[in-house]
């Protein structure tokens, strides 16, 4: 089992979080609770945007449920079955998705690649195994990242 937190970054701090990623990571992983996802500390809502929940249940629903043999939905978490890769869960709060995936890893890369057609600003962290990243790699010009 492997569980991600994805958080939307705001246009305007993409470049500052940029190669500054393990610093969010550790400060969500210390404040991360379900209070949190509700009303999120300041530093988070500075950093990051509040997530169109109804945009990314529909996107999700469109470009994943021919992929999967079988979808569910109830309260903002959508469960996804694959009698190949395996199963993963999708619970949107205001501020961040929660994701739980059992099985293939193409679990979660098709959950990322719908995602990415969204927005390249979505980050993901799975906290078990200390990993975080880009959903989609960015690309800067020289003179973005200043």
């Amino acid at each position: 089992m492997r569980v991600y937190s994805i958080f939307h970054v705001k246009k305007k701090h993409q470049a500052f979080v940029y190669g500054r990623e393990r610093l969010l990571f550790d400060f969500i992983q210390s404040s991360q609770t379900y209070e949190q996802a509700i009303h999120p500390a300041q530093e988070l809502s500075y950093l990051c945007e509040p997530l169109d929940i109804l945009e990314i249940e529909q996107i999700i629903q469109q470009q994943l449920g021919n992929n999967f043999s079988g979808i569910q939905t109830k309260d903002h978490q959508i469960f996804l079955m694959n009698e190949f890769k395996g199963e993963i869960q999708v619970d949107i709060f205001p501020y961040y998705i929660a994701v739980v995936c059992v099985g293939s890893r193409m679990l979660e890369l098709d959950l990322f690649a719908t995602l990415s057609k969204l927005s390249d600003r979505f980050i993901g962290f799975n906290k078990d195994e200390m990993e975080c990243g880009w959903l989609k790699p960015l690309k800067f010009h020289s003179h973005e990242r200043r």
